[in-house]
């Protein structure tokens, strides 16, 4: 009997022994009792030919199996890897997550086992929402980087997906542990592993299973296995859909940028998903595209809080159509970053807490600053928004006024005093600055202003506090202005449209969604932007309540009589979205404008009528001309407001040894630039001068132009009389005296159609278009 029981003590004491050295990712685990292995455990008419979503290169082949055990079907799901020379389980497992948008893991690194994987997840309902919550603090949700949220400690019981409809589980003490199964050829059995994946050596042919155990019951590895569906993104043109610049989330992540496509899908830090996790600095509040740059502004150069991705500094620029990343700027003068302005092809300025510094495009360099811009503070003159004109631009100093400079010379101009919050151009030409209580109309060339007082109960809100761009906006399409009325933090919902022609305010033009509820939704950063091509209006908005609700934002797309047309909910996340940014796919587009002229008159040409940009403001077209070939019989000359004007000198004279009317011939070339928002568009012209004797041909009364017109034409004339207009039905539809030099003859009264100006005793074809 004695035997006998000693025998049965040391059975139950090896049996004892051996269930506590059950080890899970390489970590013994006393309390727990080794899995079941189940011989031909699995589904054997699974092969990797079955594999539908295939991630990495390489001429190795390996699989891996994630089975939740939650009573979802199907059960388990299975993806391919791809890899050459040495990789293991964990190799697999992350570029599954980075790759994979609806697959993300808990992750514990640096153990001295490796990684532990604490839990697996899936956006069953293909949401979008991949987050997780930790000790159910829904505030502080927890967003995968490359597929990926990590943890400091073997905490994952008291991780949970922020989604309920996501499938997830994770445990280590009481929820259940994840099993690891593994096996290096199909024909082999599943056998249960105690190593961790990064000691997991993979080989050509292993299958790697995972198996929630829960509540540490043992599930061995499914029969059934269902291949895990493709659903990498396509590639994304960028040319087609909107930008939103995000401030990011203070103390916790650098900026970003959203991208919403031509079909309202919403892709999220598509900079930094092509830019190996790189952001950009802190607070990015600006962004701006010029040329085929895409250039961010951010006001500090990192977010100190940041643990997951690589701040970019204050100034980023990026390709517009890649978002591959061309240089950064932790220092862009001494200052925090504002906003930035292309003025050439080869020069821009970048507005800061402390003046306007010059920028060299082509050499990516911060130059110097514009002298007279400076002597500012992070909360006290620091410069805003920037706008380039055809002569100026128009820069918003805090508490001083708005500065204009000439973007040739980079001088101050003149500065247009008042306590200015913002500055756009208007369709027509008209630049309009924002003040509290009243809009100030400037013209772009004379600097001449007039101001119109806004309705009462109507102020437009100040955001140099902690600045942002501010919702004064302007469409390119229409003669009209936008913004959200407001003080300080508090803006209103309604969206005022101010007809820039009538002097009109429409105060409640959009009412924004949400007003119903508890919580509210209310515009946030810039708010609002309309787009230069198709005239819609995007308005970005938050929730109201602080704290968690900011978690909660819209984009908003209205057509421009103000219907709603798509509303999309982003991602909870605290985005904190700064401005709306729109491609520029579109050069400047030349049209009836010839590329030979003879010329035995003055001849003058408006070419603003000429040329046109079909995603950015006509006003703003910028005209430089370059003589490639001079001529001292004409003189030839380009006005800031785009007059090409030819003259003839009348003291010149060439030997003409042919016996024709003509006294004189000559030749000039040109080439004339047009540039909108860093692109341009060339044109080349050769104008054959020639002059003609005085007895030839009479010379002309009066000189006109632009021809055609839509409201006014221009007159020199060289004589005082009577100017007689005639439908081309021969009806007198108009007469006005015409003084000897320049006039000014109104049409706008008069329909579309050819008219006969009748002057002395000359006559010429008008057309009114």
């Amino acid at each position: 009997m004695r035997k006998l029981y000693l025998l049965v003590v040391l059975f139950l004491t090896i049996s004892v022994g051996l269930q506590a050295q059950v080890k899970v990712q390489g970590i013994l685990r006393n309390d727990l009792k080794k899995p079941e292995v189940l011989q031909k455990a699995g589904d054997p008419s699974f092969t990797f030919d079955d594999i539908q979503y295939w991630i990495g290169e390489g001429s190795k082949k390996a699989a891996m199996v994630v089975q939740w055990n939650d009573n979802k079907n199907p059960e388990a799901m299975v993806w391919g890897y791809r890899f050459d020379g040495e990789k293991f389980g964990i190799d697999m497992i992350l570029e599954i997550a980075k790759v994979d948008p609806r697959f993300y893991v808990l992750a514990y690194e640096g153990t001295q086992y490796g990684t532990a994987i604490g839990g697996f997840g899936y956006d069953w309902d293909n949401a979008g929402t991949r987050a997780l919550v930790k000790n159910n603090n829904t505030t502080y949700p927890y967003y995968p980087i490359d597929g990926k949220v990590l943890t400091n400690d073997y905490d994952f019981d008291d991780w949970t997906a922020f989604d309920p409809n996501d499938r997830w589980y994770s445990g280590w003490f009481s929820k259940g542990f994840w099993s690891y199964w593994v096996k290096d050829s199909a024909d082999e059995d599943f056998a249960f592993s105690g190593l961790g994946a990064s000691s997991r050596k993979l080989e050509d042919g292993s299958w790697d299973g995972w198996s929630f155990s829960v509540e540490f019951q043992s599930f061995p590895m499914a029969d059934k296995f269902t291949a895990a569906e493709p659903n990498a993104e396509e590639p994304i043109d960028f040319t087609k859909g909107y930008f939103i610049v995000n401030e990011e989330w203070f103390g916790h992540t650098n900026g970003s940028v959203n991208f919403i496509d031509e079909n309202d899908q919403v892709h999220y830090r598509v900079y930094s998903d092509r830019n190996n996790n790189e952001a950009f600095g802190a607070t990015t509040q600006f962004g701006t595209i010029y040329g085929d740059k895409f250039y961010f502004v951010s006001k500090q150069a990192a977010d100190a809080g940041d643990t997951n991705y690589t701040p970019g500094g204050r100034l980023v620029v990026a390709d517009a159509k890649t978002m591959e990343k061309i240089a950064s700027f932790d220092d862009i003068g001494g200052g925090d970053g504002r906003s930035f302005l292309g003025v050439n092809p080869k020069t821009a300025y970048i507005a800061s807490s402390n003046g306007v510094f010059l920028f060299d495009i082509e050499n990516m360099k911060v130059g110097e600053i514009i002298e007279g811009t400076g002597g500012g503070s992070t909360y006290s003159g620091q410069v805003g928004n920037l706008i380039r004109t055809k002569k100026y631009v128009f820069a918003v100093k805090q508490n001083t006024g708005i500065l204009v400079i000439d973007p040739i010379t980079h001088t101050l101009v003149q500065t247009i005093e008042g306590n200015f919050h913002s500055v756009v151009q208007a369709q027509d030409g008209k630049v309009w600055g924002a003040l509290d209580n009243s809009l100030v109309a400037i013209d772009q060339f004379s600097l001449e202003t007039s101001t119109i007082d806004l309705p009462e109960n109507i102020s437009i809100p100040n955001s140099w506090g902690a600045w942002n761009a501010g919702s004064f906006t302007a469409s390119a399409k229409e003669n009209n202005l936008y913004f959200f009325p407001g003080k300080g933090w508090s803006v209103s919902p309604n969206l005022v449209k101010f007809d820039a022609s009538t002097h009109t305010f429409d105060p409640d033009f959009i009412i924004i969604p949400g007003q119903d509820e508890t919580y509210k939704q209310i515009p946030y950063g810039a708010g609002v932007r309309v787009h230069p091509k198709t005239d819609e209006i995007i308005i970005t908005t938050t929730e109201s309540g602080y704290g968690a609700h900011y978690q909660k934002n819209w984009v908003h797309r209205y057509s421009s009589n103000g219907e709603l047309v798509k509303t999309i909910q982003m991602n909870d996340y605290y985005w904190f979205p700064a401005v709306t940014v729109f491609p520029d796919t579109e050069a400047p587009k030349v049209e009836g404008l010839e590329n030979n002229y003879t010329v035995e008159d003055n001849l003058i040409i408006n070419l603003n009528e000429l040329v046109s940009d079909e995603d950015n403001l006509d006003a703003a077209i910028v005209i430089n001309m370059d003589i490639l070939q001079d001529d001292d019989l004409a003189t030839i000359e380009l006005s800031d407001e785009g007059i090409l004007s030819v003259s003839l000198n009348a003291d010149k004279e060439k030997s003409n040894t042919q016996k024709t009317p003509i006294e004189a011939t000559g030749e000039i070339k040109i080439r004339l630039d047009f540039e909108s928002n860093g692109l341009v568009t060339e044109h080349f012209i050769d104008f054959t001068i020639n002059k003609l004797g005085l007895n030839s041909v009479e010379k002309s009364q009066f000189i006109l132009y632009p021809n055609p017109t839509s409201e006014a034409i221009f007159i020199d004339a060289k004589e005082v009389a009577e100017l007689k207009i005639y439908s081309i039905l021969g009806q007198e539809v108009m007469a006005q005296k015409l003084q000897l030099g320049k006039n000014t003859v109104r049409m706008n009264t008069l329909p579309k159609g050819t008219y006969i100006f009748h002057f002395g005793n000359e006559t010429k074809k008008v057309i009114k278009k």
